[in-house]
């Protein structure tokens, strides 16, 4: 196999992950409470905003086709306008029928349906975002990466674990923040869904962390120290690519 310059060695442009941490903070930021867009006193628009915001994060990222694991390298795929709006159109379809899920969860376990249908619709929306968006963006509709991402213990490669990193800290911190809810402490930020949607978003933030250590940092760490026998395939679009590797590995594989 063909030995790469160092700087090409290994996928160390994470696009999707620098700009997914500004499109937390963007969210994160966004109208802070004040006299026209309170959280609790309009948490509907808050967080209709808030889940405006961060779809057009990923509209923009889906319609310019840069999210996530584009390899230094990698051949270029020029894409015309309508297979751009297309990616676009997916992915909201794809938001909405996880939001719609979602939702029909939290009715499930007793989330008011009718008295704070907006707030339960929204609430879902924004976990939707936050949880299955970077999924859908990442594994696209492969079946078998979702399954392997999300329901299985089986080898992940680089993207199934990014997938599979922020999906479930986004949705276990939002669950396991749903515990607040019934407790008799009588504080505003215990109403519903605000517990909810600020452990979807705290999960978020860990998760990208989680990801960002276990996808880059520590692969880019053990391909620098391996730098002398290192080499890499042709990544391209494989969904099993796993990372650098060694001359005794190639080796050993043969």
């Amino acid at each position: 196999m063909k030995s790469l310059p160092l700087h090409k060695r290994y996928p160390i442009e994470p696009n999707g992950m620098e700009l997914a941490l500004g499109g937390m903070a963007s969210a994160l930021a966004l109208a802070s409470p004040g006299k026209g867009l309170n959280l609790y006193e309009h948490p509907t628009r808050y967080l209709a905003l808030s889940a405006s915001i961060l779809f057009g994060y990923y509209a923009i990222l889906a319609f310019a086709d840069v999210y996530c694991f584009k390899l230094p390298g990698s051949r270029a795929r020029h894409l015309g306008i309508g297979a751009r709006v297309g990616k676009v159109l997916t992915t909201a379809i794809a938001t909405a029928l996880a939001a719609a899920a979602i939702a029909a969860v939290f009715v499930l376990f007793g989330a008011p349906a009718a008295s704070k249908l907006g707030e339960t619709a929204m609430a879902a929306v924004n976990v939707a975002l936050l949880a299955v968006t970077p999924v859908v963006l990442t594994l696209k509709a492969d079946a078998s990466a979702w399954r392997r991402a999300l329901l299985s213990t089986e080898p992940k490669s680089l993207p199934e674990k990014w997938a599979a990193g922020i999906f479930w800290c986004t949705m276990l911190a939002a669950w396991s923040a749903a515990l607040f809810i019934p407790m008799d402490w009588d504080r505003p930020w215990q109403r519903w869904p605000i517990p909810i949607v600020g452990g979807a978003y705290l999960g978020n933030l860990v998760g990208l962390v989680f990801v960002l250590i276990r996808c880059f940092v520590l692969p880019l760490s053990r391909a620098r120290s391996d730098a002398p026998g290192l080499v890499i395939p042709d990544p391209g679009l494989d969904p099993n690519y796993h990372g650098p590797v060694t001359r005794s590995m190639a080796k050993k594989d043969e």
